[in-house]
C-alpha cells in the first residue's frame, strides 16, 4: 500500500516515545520526527501545510511545547496544523492552558495506541473536511477506499509485529518467519503439482503461508528463563515450552477476528498442531497420520528444516546436508512419507532460494550484545527501530534486576499466577512460576502466620490512589534459615470502568544483613562493653516500658555499690579493678531471672529491677543473696582483695511509679546502707527524707 502524502510531525525529545508513535503511523504516512521545539518550527517552515498534525511534546529541553503552541499561534499556522498535545502531566490547568492555545486534542501519557490512532485520524479527518469542504464527495470516497486498505494494511501489520516479537524473545534472526513463509510455499505448491489430493490453489498457497507467521505466536507467553535458555530444557521446563502452542490458540481466540475466518482457521490450525508427527508422537493432541491437517504438516516440516540450519541460542547451525540427512533418518521425528519425499526432492532448490535470498543486516540477537540498526534512508522498517528500542528497555532491566540481587516478581490477578525472576528459585527452590498464589500465600510456612496477616492487610489497603506500598517481614529460605526482606508492590488497576486490581509487580529485597547489622549496633549501644549487662540508656528505656500503668503489679529496684573501690583501685591496679566489677557482673546476672534486668549504670554502681515480685519477704532474701555475692576474697594475678557491698531498695508502687522516682529513693536507702556501716541492704523509708528514724536493715 503506498504512504499518503499526509505528514505527522511527531515532537518528542524521548527516541523510544517517537519510535513507538512512528510505529502507529508509518504504514499510512509519512513521519517527521523533531526532538525539541526549535527542530520542530523549522520542520512545519519546510513542510507547511502538507502536514496532517503534529503530536507535540510539552516538556522539552531547547524549546518546549508551550512556547512552539505559542509561536504557531502568533503566526497562525495553529489554524492550518492541528496539534494534539501528548503529556504526563493529567490536571486541569494543562489541559485548560492547552486548549487555550488552540491545541485540537490532548492525550495523557501512558496511552492506548488505539485510543491515540483513532484520535489522531479523527483529528486529520476534521481539518480535511475544514479545508477542503468543497470537495466533500470526493474526499468521503477517499477516506473509505482509504480505511478498507488501512484495514488490510493493520492485519498484516498486526501479524508482522507479533511474529517479530516472538523471534526478538526467541533469540532467532529475523528472517525465521520468512523463510518459513518461503519454504511453506514451495512445499504446498510442490505437493499440488505431485498430489492431486493435496492440491492447493495459488491462493489458498499463499493464505497459507501467510498464516504460517502465526505457529509459533504462542512463545510470547513463555517465560525468558524457558525461552531463552541456553542449555537442554529440563522435563518441567519443556512442558512449559510445550505449552507455547495452547497459548498461542488462547492469544488468536482473544482476538476475536471476524473479517476472513478462513484465514484465521489456517492460523489456528498451524499454531496448535505445528508440533504434531505422524506417528502421534508430537503434541498437544497426538494426532495421528491424516488427523493432521496439510497446512500442520507442511509447517511442521518447514520449522524443523528452518530451526536445524540457524543459529540458536542452544545450538549452533547445521550444514544444509546435515538437515537433510537428519529429517529424511526420523532423528526430527516421523513425518508424512509422501511429504517428506516431496521435501527431498525440492531440498536443493529449497536451500538455493534460502541462499539467495536477501538477509536483514545480520541481526542474530545474541545477548547481552545489542546492535544499534543504522537507518541509511526512510526506507528502512520502523518495526526494527521500536523493538530493538523496546528489546534495549527489557535487557536493560533484566540486567539491573541481576546486578541488583533483587528478586522481581509480577502477580496476573486474573489468573492468580505468580512469576518470579531467576534470582527467587536460587534462594527459596521451587519453581520460578506459581500458580494459585493466594492459596500458597495463605498456606505456605515460609511465613510468619502474623506476618500474613499484616500482608493481606496491606494488600486489601491498596486503591488507584494508593497504589504503593512497603512491607518488612523475616521468610525461611531454602536451606531453612530466616532472613529478614523487605517486599516492595506496586498495583496496577484497571479505571476504564469499575477499578480492578489486575497486577501486582514488586521486588523482595534481602535486608537480613542490615537487620543484623542494625541489631548488633543496638545491642552495642545498650550494652556495658566491661560486665556485658545492660547500661544505663538501656536500663532506662526498658524501665519506662515496664512501668506504664497496668503493665505490672508490683516490683523493686535494687542500687548496688562496691564498698570502698577506690582503694581496691588505688591498691592493686585498675586491670584488677575491671576484674573485681566483671566478676560482680557475672555473678549478679546469675542470681535474678530472665524477666529481671540487670545494669552496670556506670563506675562500680549496679541497678537491678525484679519485676512482679512476690513480697517483701521475697525482696529481703534476694537482698541478702546480692550481700552475699561481695562476702568473697577476689584473687587475680598473685593479688588478693576481700570485697563487700551495699545496697539500697525502693520498692514499686509504693515508692515511686517512674525510673527518677525509683532510683532516687533507692539512692537515698543506699546512702543509708553505706552511713550504717556498709555491707549491708537497707529499703527506703520517708523518713531517710529526714536522715533519722528506724529503718529495715541487715547488718551481715
Amino acid at each position: 500500500m503506498e504512504k499518503s502524502a499526509k505528514i505527522i510531525l511527531i515532537v518528542d525529545d524521548v527516541e523510544l516515545n517517537r519510535a513507538i508513535l512512528c510505529e502507529l503511523f508509518h504504514s499510512r504516512y509519512q513521519i517527521l520526527e523533531a526532538e525539541n521545539g526549535e527542530e520542530a518550527l523549522t520542520l512545519v517552515k519546510e513542510h507547511g501545510s502538507d502536514i496532517a498534525v503534529m503530536l507535540l511534546d510539552i516538556v522539552m529541553p531547547v524549546m518546549d511545547g508551550i512556547e512552539v503552541l505559542r509561536i504557531m499561534k502568533r503566526e497562525q499556522l495553529i489554524d492550518t496544523i492541528p496539534v494534539i498535545l501528548i503529556t504526563a502531566e493529567s490536571n486541569e490547568e494543562t489541559a485548560l492552558r492547552g486548549y487555550n492555545m488552540g491545541v485540537s486534542d490532548i492525550v495523557n501519557k501512558p496511552f492506548n495506541p488505539d485510543i491515540v490512532c483513532r484520535r489522531v485520524e479523527n483529528i486529520i479527518e476534521l481539518y480535511d473536511h475544514k479545508n477542503h469542504l468543497e470537495k466533500k464527495v470526493q474526499e468521503q470516497l477517499s477516506i473509505l477506499n482509504q480505511q478498507a486498505q488501512k484495514l488490510k494494511q493493520t492485519n498484516s501489520f498486526v501479524i508482522d509485529a507479533l511474529s517479530t516479537v516472538v523471534e526478538f524473545r526467541n533469540c532467532e534472526s529475523g528472517s525465521h518467519i520468512k523463510r518459513i513463509n518461503m519454504i511453506t510455499g514451495f512445499l504446498l505448491e510442490a505437493l499440488s503439482s505431485r498430489y492431486p489430493e493435496y492440491y492447493f490453489s495459488p491462493e489458498t498457497i499463499d493464505t497459507i503461508a501467510s498464516a504460517s507467521a502465526m505457529h509459533d505466536i504462542g512463545k510470547i507467553a513463555i517465560p525468558d528463563s524457558v525461552l531463552l535458555k541456553p542449555g537442554k530444557l529440563t522435563p518441567e521446563e519443556f512442558e512449559i515450552m510445550k505449552t507455547h502452542t495452547i497459548r498461542g490458540c488462547e492469544i488468536l481466540q482473544s482476538l476475536d477476528y471476524t473479517q476472513d475466518e478462513e484465514y484465521y482457521n489456517y492460523c489456528y490450525d498451524i499454531c496448535r498442531h505445528h508440533h504434531e508427527r505422524w506417528d502421534g508422537n508430537g503434541y498437544p493432541d497426538h494426532l495421528v497420520g491424516e488427523q493432521i491437517s496439510i497446512p500442520a504438516q507442511v509447517v511442521s516440516l518447514a520449522d524443523v528444516y528452518e530451526a536445524l540450519i540457524s543459529e540458536r541460542v542452544y545450538k549452533p547451525a547445521y550444514t544444509h546436508e546435515e538437515a537433510i540427512q537428519m529429517i529424511a533418518g526420523g532423528e526430527c521425528g516421523i513425518f508424512n512419507p509422501q511429504l517428506l519425499k516431496c521435501f527431498l526432492e525440492i531440498s536443493d532448490t529449497v536451500h538455493e532460494a534460502i541462499s539467495n535470498a536477501k538477509q536483514p543486516a545480520d541481526y542474530m540477537r545474541k545477548p547481552p550484545a545489542l546492535r544499534m540498526p543504522v537507518y541509511s534512508s526512510g526506507e528502512e522498517s520502523l518495526s526494527d527501530r521500536t523493538l530493538w528500542l523496546l528489546e534495549l528497555e527489557r535487557e536493560k532491566y533484566h540486567t539491573l534486576a541481576e546486578i541488583s540481587g533483587e528478586i522481581i516478581f509480577d502477580y496476573d490477578a486474573r489468573s492468580d499466577t505468580m512469576l518470579f525472576s531467576e534470582k527467587y528459585v536460587e534462594v527459596f527452590g521451587g519453581s520460578f512460576r506459581i500458580p494459585n498464589m493466594t492459596q500458597v500465600l495463605s498456606a505456605t510456612p515460609r511465613i510468619a502466620a502474623e506476618d500474613k496477616i499484616s500482608l493481606f492487610k496491606m494488600l486489601e489497603s491498596l486503591s488507584p490512589v494508593n497504589s504503593s506500598c512497603k512491607i518488612e517481614f523475616p521468610l525461611i529460605t531454602q536451606n531453612g534459615k530466616q532472613e529478614w526482606f523487605e517486599i516492595y508492590i506496586h498495583a496496577l488497576w484497571r479505571t476504564d470502568e469499575k477499578a480492578e486490581c489486575v497486577s501486582l509487580i514488586g521486588k523482595l529485597t534481602n535486608i537480613h544483613s542490615i537487620k543484623m547489622e542494625k541489631k548488633r549496633l543496638i545491642r552495642q549501644a545498650n550494652t556495658d562493653p566491661l560486665t556485658g549487662l545492660y547500661n544505663r540508656k538501656a536500663i532506662e528505656d526498658m524501665l519506662e516500658g515496664y512501668l506504664k500503668p497496668g503493665t505490672l503489679q508490683n516490683g523493686a529496684l535494687a542500687f548496688i555499690d562496691i564498698d570502698n573501690f577506690k582503694s581496691i583501685n588505688d591498691t592493686f591496679g585498675h586491670q584488677f579493678g575491671d576484674e573485681t566489677l566483671k566478676h560482680v557482673g557475672g555473678q549478679l546476672k546469675q542470681l535474678f531471672r530472665s524477666s529481671d534486668v540487670v545494669a552496670r549504670i556506670g563506675g562500680d554502681e549496679f541497678v537491678v529491677f525484679l519485676s512482679n515480685i512476690g513480697s517483701r519477704k521475697v525482696i529481703q532474701e534476694k537482698a541478702a543473696m546480692i550481700c552475699n555475692v561481695f562476702c568473697q576474697t577476689l584473687t587475680e594475678g598473685g593479688m588478693s582483695a576481700s570485697i563487700s557491698g551495699s545496697v539500697g531498695i525502693s520498692c514499686y508502687p509504693e515508692d515511686g511509679s517512674s525510673y527518677k522516682e525509683l532510683i532516687n529513693k533507692a539512692d537515698k536507702a543506699l546512702y543509708y546502707a553505706k552511713h550504717m556501716g556498709k555491707n549491708q541492704y537497707a529499703f527506703y523509708h520517708p523518713d531517710m527524707e529526714e536522715s533519722e528514724g528506724v529503718f529495715d536493715t541487715r547488718i551481715l
